[in-house]
């Protein structure tokens, strides 16, 4: 039997911004053909109260677009969505990859930062059963954010590079800060896949809205990025053993997947990594 298709997407940040991030109609081209759709964090802006509303809405019209087109959602939880999911990372393809949003990695000892959440490790089997994001199980996620109410966290960043000098020129400290981190990320990620799923040749995340594809050791980090500023938003089709990469294209009618990938990856039956 043929392992099922997926598509990873992150950092979706839906209800934040009109015109800026995306809608459910908008991203539903992305998912066509597949047969799994992979959340990876902040796929909605559920931590500020005046994006909530909006977030909540987007969040069920995209779950309720896949059941209609017959495609499994699976979320993993972000630092803005930190309830929407129990899961904190997943493992794909016998352990060959690990997808996880990435907002806890730069810890020795990554640990839920939210008071009241559940992190759990999931795989392709729990992906389709206890992790399965149906709408029931999406009211519920919801229900609890607004109880417990996530912290919040600073919204109102850069959105283009003019807001960016300006916010680095009054904030050196802070602008250091986001360069180490931006630096560190890759390597902090093979370090976790070290850490959670030792047999990991490819690590997908998220979190730094950073995108871009490197090369560690023997294994392959790729960062999906965002549609927010400053990252550009990319997607992981993974079908069979080929990995591939690819940037989204944006448009007001629809997002679509670039017809020429950015990268294809055969995922070893050993240690190591193929590349095609």
């Amino acid at each position: 039997m043929r392992p099922p298709s997926i598509l990873i997407l992150s950092d979706l940040h839906m209800g934040a911004r009109p015109g800026q991030t995306p809608t459910a109609s908008l991203l539903r081209p992305l998912w066509e053909g597949m047969d799994r759709l992979v959340l990876n964090g902040d796929v909605a802006e559920l931590h500020h109260a005046r994006c909530v509303d909006e977030a909540e809405a987007q969040a069920r019209a995209l779950v309720d677009a896949c059941t209609e087109d017959g495609v499994q959602v699976c979320a993993i939880a972000g630092n803005h969505d930190p309830f929407i999911s129990r899961l904190s990372r997943l493992s794909l393809r016998d352990d060959r990859v690990l997808v996880t949003h990435g907002h806890t990695i730069h810890r020795t000892e990554p640990r839920p930062l939210v008071s009241g959440q559940i992190l759990e490790a999931g795989d392709e089997r729990s992906m389709a059963a206890e992790h399965r994001l149906d709408r029931i199980g999406l009211d519920a996620a919801l229900e609890r954010s607004r109880e417990l109410q996530p912290p919040p966290e600073e919204f109102d960043t850069p959105q283009n590079l003019l807001g960016s000098i300006g916010y680095g020129l009054s904030r050196p400290a802070v602008l250091l800060k986001i360069i180490r981190y931006w630096r560190n990320f890759p390597r902090w990620s093979v370090r976790y896949a070290g850490q959670v799923q030792p047999a990991a040749q490819v690590v997908i995340v998220g979190h730094s809205h950073r995108h871009g594809i490197w090369r560690i050791g023997s294994r392959l980090v790729v960062n999906t990025g965002s549609p927010t500023w400053p990252g550009r938003p990319w997607a992981v089709r993974l079908t069979g053993d080929e990995l591939t990469v690819y940037r989204i294209i944006r448009s007001r009618a629809a997002w679509r997947l670039d017809s020429r990938p950015i990268r294809s990856v055969t995922l070893d039956s050993a240690a190591g990594v193929g590349v095609a």
